[in-house]
């Protein structure tokens, strides 16, 4: 009984570790970045802008000439606003060792991530080009009584293609998808470790990373699809919840609860049972969800980089024929909130793929009016 409690401690402390090793691993990151003066004064300006809810491509010629002020180099400057613009959590320092050791060990997933490329344009086939998304899109705006709106995000705009794509900063957006993608893996593992409690694991194995492959799909273009920065709007409760952060607020619960009782049940058996190894399974735990958070950035980098911009845009194209949304902005001058109607969403797009010659200074930001000057006011839906 005593050596099972230990054991039992043993795998726990082992699943545990990356926990530990979080904490550190975010000042390392706060060293990366940057922690000097320069640094911390280029990030608060940059602060101020996103806070504002303006897109910081507006103040890019203030900005590149703050850096050079400040001596910051150009891609030190991409990175710290890369930084900003996709924050890091807790979880992302948890799978962060994965980042650091990626060049080697997605050599090794190569295998793996070519075999699932063709469940990832299955999906893409069923939800882009059959609109099966963007009926499922209608079909939550007509049973929710919601209404889908487009509000873009900071970081949209030109200045966002002007990174290389060997920067480190190209890397901190396709890392933001990780914990998702790592997290389900690891899930689907279990569940078939549970469900089909197989004696060979290397069946196992096989049958989990097919499982992984199509969650990880779907997943996959779903993220690439909503980065079109849509947002249902409730107006009986007064919220507005962006589509993609409300697919996260379906899944997160999902997979994180089962991932807790999962785990928790696993081990316990381990320890029970006679040929049981907590320990053991700790590590094969881990093992798996820094391998699952490998494949999980390896096919985001690679999508992303192969098909992400066509499947933005021809979901894009689906969402302004079948919903035609408006533009809004969501900004904030000297603490007060404002929410105006700019556009249709189509011609905000359009305006998007053309540099603007009218770039904006701070004393713009703090001079803007509550309604923009180039405002076109919409048609009323409600009126015949």
């Amino acid at each position: 009984m005593e050596a099972e409690v230990q054991e039992l401690l043993w795998g726990a402390g082992i699943l545990a570790l990356p926990v530990l090793l979080a904490l550190p691993m975010r000042l390392a990151w706060q060293f990366w970045v940057g922690v000097g003066h320069e640094v911390s004064e280029y990030r608060t300006v940059v602060r101020q802008i996103v806070d504002s809810g303006h897109q910081v491509s507006s103040f890019s010629q203030t900005l590149d000439d703050i850096a050079r002020n400040l001596r910051i180099p150009p891609a030190k400057q991409r990175l710290i606003e890369a930084e900003l613009l996709h924050p890091l959590t807790l979880s992302h320092f948890l799978l962060l060792p994965a980042l650091l050791i990626l060049p080697l060990s997605a050599i090794m997933a190569l295998p793996l991530i070519l075999i699932g490329f063709p469940f990832m344009l299955f999906m893409e086939y069923l939800l882009i080009r059959r609109r099966l998304l963007i009926w499922a899109l209608k079909s939550i705006e007509r049973l929710m009584h919601w209404q889908v709106i487009h509000i873009p995000k900071p970081h949209r705009g030109t200045r966002e293609k002007h990174r290389s794509l060997t920067e480190f900063s190209q890397h901190i957006e396709h890392f933001n998808y990780v914990p998702q993608a790592a997290f389900l893996g690891l899930f689907a593992w279990l569940i078939v470790h549970w469900v089909l409690d197989l004696d060979s694991w290397t069946v196992e194995l096989i049958v989990s990373s097919i499982l992984y492959m199509i969650l990880l799909s779907i997943l996959s273009v779903l993220n690439t699809a909503f980065e079109a920065d849509l947002v249902f709007v409730d107006p009986a409760k007064g919220r507005l919840v962006p589509v993609n952060q409300w697919l996260e607020g379906v899944l997160n619960p999902v997979v994180g609860i089962g991932l807790v009782f999962l785990l928790g049940r696993n081990l316990l058996e381990e320890a029970r049972d006679v040929d049981g190894n907590p320990i053991l399974f700790a590590t094969v735990v881990l093992t798996l969800l820094y391998g699952a958070a490998i494949v999980g950035i390896s096919y985001r980098w690679g999508y992303s980089s192969w098909r992400g911009e066509r499947v933005r845009q021809d979901f894009e194209v689906h969402v302004i024929d079948h919903l035609s949304p408006l533009s809004y902005d969501l900004t904030r001058t000297k603490g007060r909130i404002d929410f105006n109607v700019r556009m249709g969403m189509d011609e905000r797009l359009t305006a998007f793929d053309i540099p603007n010659p009218h770039q904006m200074s701070f004393e713009d930001l703090q001079n803007l009016p509550s309604i923009p000057l180039d405002t076109k006011a919409p048609k009323n839906p409600l009126r015949k």
